[in-house]
């Protein structure tokens, strides 16, 4: 049997949005990795899937920094595909726990590619999740898109000029990692006419989920790093 890394997405936060099929393969995981920042062991992933691992599973913590300097990224994704390779190497199935899913914004492509050279039969495989803009979405009862229209989803890191253009030729679009950004992009979005339109959830789905009244609330202060904004659509309310 080849060895099998699967990247869960467990979904935005809410563990009543787990798919059938992650609930499945986390229950037959003989080792589970979980992203953590450098600075503490905390893994939000962890806290929507425990529930459905084994008993007695082993889950691993690895260790990313938070940081968008390159070098220290490289090392640690290196060491960390290496770690996943050991395991991998024993031919039962490893998971990999990613919020949201883990196509879109993922620590587990990174992760991913670098096993696919270290231990090349490895086989991968993504088992999708609900995104935190779909979560948002159905939060505030928003409809994204609908007959020929279009949706678009973002990173508020993104250079200034992109983010005018979602702003300018989409009618609906979501923002992610907005954290630090927030008030820049926030500017940017009032720039073009478009804040009224704008709403600001974080953490979606968990206890502690934020559903802010008004974005301007962000243009003075940080929100957590589990933050997004939704640009445009049309409510129901």
């Amino acid at each position: 049997m080849r060895p099998r890394l699967y990247g869960v997405g467990v979904g935005p936060g809410d563990p009543e949005l787990l798919t059938l099929k992650a609930v499945r393969v986390l229950g037959e995981a003989a080792h589970v990795f979980v992203a953590s920042s450098s600075r503490n062991d905390h893994s939000l992933a962890l806290r929507v899937a425990e529930a459905h691992l084994k008993k007695g599973v082993p889950v691993e913590r690895l260790s990313f920094p938070m940081t968008r300097e390159r070098r220290l990224l490289e090392e640690a994704w290196e060491t960390n595909a290496r770690r996943v390779a050991e395991v991998l190497s024993c031919r039962e199935p490893v998971v990999f726990l990613t919020m949201g899913d883990p196509a879109l914004f993922s620590t587990f492509g990174h992760l991913a590619r670098r096993v696919r050279e270290i231990l090349p039969e490895a086989e991968i495989e993504m088992v999708p999740g609900i995104t935190a803009a779909q979560a948002a979405a159905a939060r505030l009862r928003i409809l994204l898109a609908e007959g020929e229209g279009a949706f678009a989803i973002a990173s508020a890191l993104a250079e200034e000029a992109t983010l005018r253009k979602l702003a300018t030729e989409f009618p609906a679009f979501a923002l992610y990692k907005v954290y630090r950004r927030a008030g820049e992009v926030l500017r940017i979005i009032e720039d073009l006419g478009r804040l009224d339109e704008t709403r600001a959830v974080s953490f979606c789905g968990f206890p502690e989920e934020k559903v802010y009244a008004d974005p301007r609330d962000l243009l003075t202060s940080t929100p957590p790093y589990f933050t997004l904004l939704l640009v445009g659509g049309e409510s129901l309310d």
